[in-house]
Formats: structure tokens, sequence, C-alpha cells
């Protein structure tokens, strides 16, 4: 169990640091990561920075042709109305600031950006392996609640329409690669790993 909770979080710190656009964090984790799981990582291999670089901007951060937007919120607009979506917003924030999680005003991002997100998945999972090694099974028992809630509601119910979204705008293939992962985590991996 802990075995995993290590690689889960290597995991989200990678994807964190792709869509937060960090990539000297990006290629300091890369480098800790063993040969083999490098290898796993299908990503990985398509990766030039200066290419990654422009297109990142390209796809999650100037608004235009290829433009994919990185926010949660972006992706529930055309069902629910925006009395829905602030309440929504502010359950997001009640999860931080229950594990006093304040990344999103630190890094200047927005609380329902994917890399916020991922980066909180990352804050519980350190969380969990440190309430783990403590021998407090009630902490890690809440942890694993709020992990659990942050998928349910926040990633899992947009990554079909951000994947959809992504489909036609998406150009560079280490992005493509990197969404396809990501979905895939989030959606399978994830839960079968905890």
């Amino acid at each position: 169990m802990m075995e995993e909770r290590y690689g889960k979080l290597a995991i989200a710190n990678i994807m964190t640091s792709i869509w937060l656009g960090d990539w000297d964090t990006y290629e300091t984790f890369m480098k800790e990561i063993p040969e083999g799981m490098r290898k796993e990582l299908s990503f990985h291999s398509l990766y030039n920075r200066d290419e990654v670089q422009l297109w990142y901007d390209n796809h999650f951060f100037i608004p235009g042709d290829h433009f994919v937007s990185p926010y949660f919120s972006s992706y529930r607009k055309n069902s629910e109305d925006e009395e829905e979506r602030r309440h929504e917003l502010l359950c997001l924030i009640g999860l931080y600031e229950k594990t006093a999680f304040y990344f999103p005003l630190e890094q200047d991002r927005l609380p329902d950006h994917f890399g916020s997100m991922t980066a909180f998945l990352s804050s519980i999972l350190q969380g969990e392996i440190e309430a783990e090694q403590d021998g407090d099974r009630e902490y890690v028992k809440q942890l694993e609640e709020i992990e659990a809630e942050v998928l349910k509601r926040f990633i899992k119910p947009v990554l079909k329409p951000m994947l959809d979204n992504a489909d036609t705008k998406i150009k560079h293939p280490f992005f493509k690669e990197f969404l396809s992962f990501y979905a895939e985590m989030m959606s399978e991996d994830w839960v079968e790993a905890a």
C-alpha cells in the first residue's frame, strides 16, 4: 500500500508540473524516476523543452485556435447555471481548506485549474504517507475520502469533455499523449492503485 502511494505521488507530481508548465520541476522529477518507469510514461519520449514550452502556452495559456481550457469550470458551463458553478468552486476551495492547501494562492492559479487539483492530490498523498508512517489510520481514512471526492466530483466528470475539446486543438504529440495518459490515470488506474 505504501509503495503504491509513493508511486501515485511521483506520477501526480509529474502531472502537476506539466499542467503548470513548470519544465524545470518536470525535468527534475523525470531524472529521479527509474528508467523502466520512465518508459511507461509514453509522453516523455516526445519531450523537447523548447517545443513543449511554446506549445504549452498555445494549448493552455493563450486563448486562440489551439487553446484548451485547463479549468474544471470551463467544462461545466453548458449544463449548469452560474450559481451551481460557484457552489462547486466553493466546495473545491472548502476541500483545500480542510487540509490547509493554499497552493493555488501561492502560485497565483485558480483553484479549479487541473494543475491546482492535481497538486492537491499530491498534497493529499503526501499527507496519507505521513499519517500512515505516524500510525494515524483515522487521518489516512479522512484523506482517502477527500482524494476520492476530488476525483469523483471535480476531475472525472470533465475528462471526456476536456478530451473532446482537445481532440482537434492539441497539435503537439507530447500534449496529446499527456492528456490521454492523464485521463487514463484519473479514470481507471488511480482508483485501482488506491
